[in-house]
């Protein structure tokens, strides 16, 4: 076998593994942060005023893990009008759960920690009151 039979075989061999990873690549399933990415990016300045109203709060809401559960607590001092919790899980996008605030009479919602897999899960915490919105986002380690 000569140097030229020698080349051709090199070419082949990797037209072949080029043809393979293409293969492979488009197999792939690409998971985006959210489904409509550029919209919220594109609202983002909405967002940021949220979070500015947020941390301009005296005393602010809080999650904490106990007996197996998520509970979030808001302060006596806030008033909530509306509000929802998302549960976002930053490796796959299909595990994500959205939570509509319904506090309870000590102002405390309570999520089941058996209703999340074991993980890093992200809270997306938005509520609006009399006269501003507010956004807080967390990470839980379950």
């Amino acid at each position: 076998m000569n140097w030229g039979h020698k080349i051709t075989i090199t070419f082949i061999l990797f037209a072949i593994l080029i043809i393979t990873m293409v293969t492979i690549a488009m197999k792939q399933d690409v998971h985006l942060v959210a489904p409509d990415y550029y919209e919220e990016e594109l609202a983002y300045q909405d967002q940021i005023d949220k979070m500015n109203n947020y941390n301009a709060l005296m005393t602010k809401p809080i999650f904490s893990k106990q007996d197996g559960k998520i509970i979030l607590s808001f302060p006596d001092t806030i008033e909530i009008i509306s509000g929802e919790v998302l549960f976002f899980r930053p490796s796959h996008s299909g595990m994500d759960q959205k939570f509509t605030l319904k506090l309870d009479d000590s102002a405390r919602q309570y999520f089941t920690q058996a209703d999340f897999q074991k993980g890093l899960w992200k809270t997306k915490l938005s509520w609006k009151d009399q006269t501003h919105d507010y956004f807080v986002e967390n990470t839980i380690i379950l």
